[in-house]
């Protein structure tokens, strides 16, 4: 009887003592849940808090010099993310708004300039000023020899013959004074079979339609000299004189068609202003 007694009341502990683990294994599930849901809200609200301020938008304005620390207008300035595009005012200034808070990468780019690519960090609702410094770019220039008069030598009596002629397209300077473009691009618009595009790092690309492929840029030539990394906009519509445009081989000038060119993309001529041609304020 008493061994029975015992078993009994050593029963009973073990059953108490059980509840007991029970209720604090449900003690501590509770608490872990409540941990969890107040993680989870956190977490929640950081993410809210990001977004609003990568929401809220926020500007950069600036000042483009030269070494020398002299502005330098009309320099092509690029927020490559956000693919917005502007160019620096007669004393080097810019602005672009409306930007994405966070850092982002700006390009500076001038006919004759070495190119600059800066990350700028742009904070929600203000307006970040920087100050940024282009080096001249220095290029190896064959040796040309002038026997007559410089501003003869300018006329565009080759470029004039093959206008009449009416292979390819061309753009005159009186088409730009009338349209007074922003871009040498905007002028490239009117041109038949010619598409503009936006490349990853924002910069213009033009495109000959007949060619199928927008991976196949067209050679340049500025003033008959062949550039290399051109693009259409890296031309000022203020400078330019006429373009011609030949969409293929067919047709091309022999004056153009080099042998390590890409003819089959199609050919892009520049003719920059002749001095004393017209007045230097327009664009």
């Amino acid at each position: 009887m008493w061994s029975r007694e015992l078993v009994a009341r050593h029963s009973g502990r073990g059953a108490l003592g059980r509840r007991q683990e029970v209720d604090v294994m449900r003690e501590r599930s509770t608490v872990s849940g409540i941990t969890r849901r107040a993680l989870n809200i956190g977490a929640a609200c950081l993410a809210a808090t990001q977004l609003a301020a990568q929401s809220r938008p926020g500007a950069i304005s600036g000042v483009v010099k030269d070494s020398a620390g002299t502005p330098i207008p009309d320099v092509e300035v690029t927020a490559i993310k956000a693919v917005r595009v502007v160019r620096t005012d007669t004393a080097g200034r810019f602005l672009i708004s409306s930007l994405p808070s966070g850092s982002l990468d700006f390009s500076f780019r001038r006919l004759s300039y070495s190119p600059v690519v800066l990350s700028v960090l742009i904070p929600a609702e203000d307006t970040t000023d920087v100050t940024v410094t282009l080096g001249v770019s220095v290029q190896q220039l064959t040796g040309v020899v002038v026997q007559e008069h410089a501003a003869q030598l300018r006329v565009l009596e080759a470029f004039e013959t093959r206008r009449k002629q009416g292979i390819g397209h061309f753009v005159t300077r009186e088409q730009i004074e009338k349209r007074h473009p922003l871009l040498l691009s905007d002028m490239m618009r009117i041109i038949p079979g010619t598409t503009i595009l936006t490349g990853e790092n924002g910069r213009t690309a033009l495109r000959f339609a007949r060619v199928g492929r927008s991976n196949c840029p067209p050679q340049f030539f500025v003033d008959g000299m062949q550039v290399t990394g051109y693009s259409i906009d890296d031309m000022p519509p203020g400078d330019v004189e006429g373009v011609e445009l030949y969409a293929g081989a067919a047709g091309l000038p022999p004056e153009f068609n080099r042998m390590r060119g890409t003819t089959i993309c199609g050919t892009v001529a520049i003719w920059t202003r002749i001095p004393g041609g017209g007045d230097p304020g327009k664009p």
